[in-house]
Parts: C-alpha cells; structure tokens; sequence
C-alpha cells in the first residue's frame, strides 16, 4: 500500500486516542491490518529486490512523501490532536520506512531482518493482472480517511 492510506489511518488513530504513545503504537500495529487488505504497491508491477528498483519507484515515493505529508499538516496543524495525528501518522508508515530503505545488505542487519520477515508475512501480494483491485481499495480507505478526518 502506498503511504497515504497508511499516514491518514495513523492520523485517524492519533485523531481518536488523542495520546501521543499510545497513536504511535497503534498506528504502528494498524500497518500490518491494512496490508491484509488487496492494495497496489509499485511491486505489483515489477518485482524487485531491495536496492534494485527502478528511479520512477524512488521519485513516486519522495513525491508522495512530502505531498501527503505537506496537505497532512496544513490541514490539521491547528488541531489540537495534531501532535497524536502525527504519532500515529509516523507510526503508520514506520514498517515501510524500515523495510524499504535502498539498501540491500540492510536484509542482514538484526531487526531489519525481522522487520521485513514479518511485513511479508502481513503484506497481501496482489497480482499484476488485478491491480485495479487494488487500486480500488486503496481509494476507498484514502477517500474513507479523508472524510473521516474531515468531518471533525
């Protein structure tokens, strides 16, 4: 699942407990939840190894970075849940951090190792020839975020 989904999910968490440990830690737990769910990932469309993927991969993910993030703050900076939305947020998006950094040795480093172990094992690898499922869902609980967040 590409971050958006995972970062308004965390933000939802954060919105809700109010709590910045706690929106960390279950924003951290709700990444594997949503991974269970048939998403798109760039590796639906060429699988690769860490350390390997393509240069459109690494522009996709920086721009989606600090595009989601730039509308996250300055639609909820004044909230007074923000510091919590941002936990949770960050917290969310931890496990893609730690197991898709470029870096293919980082596959034998203690934890790291662990970390991409267990994502896999949560992570719903959807097949090419249905990637507009996966496009479907990721659009529901992004649209479904939104709106949730919104309506506060």
């Amino acid at each position: 699942m590409i971050i958006t989904p995972h970062l308004l999910v965390g933000g939802i968490i954060g919105a809700a407990t109010n709590n910045v440990p706690i929106s960390f830690i279950l924003g951290f737990f709700s990444h594997f939840i949503l991974d269970m769910i048939p998403h798109l990932d760039p590796g639906t469309f060429q699988n690769t190894e860490r350390g390997t993927w393509p240069k459109w991969f690494y522009w996709f993910a920086a721009s989606e970075f600090v595009i989601i993030w730039t509308i996250f703050i300055l639609l909820f900076r004044n909230w007074p849940q923000f510091p919590a939305m941002v936990s949770g947020a960050i917290g969310a998006i931890m496990i893609d951090i730690m197991d898709n950094i470029p870096i293919k040795s980082m596959d034998n480093w203690p934890v790291f190792r662990e970390v991409h172990f267990i994502h896999n094992k949560f992570h719903f690898f959807i097949k090419r020839k249905y990637w507009y499922w996966g496009l479907v869902d990721e659009a529901i609980v992004t649209a479904g975020g939104l709106w949730y967040l919104l309506r506060f």
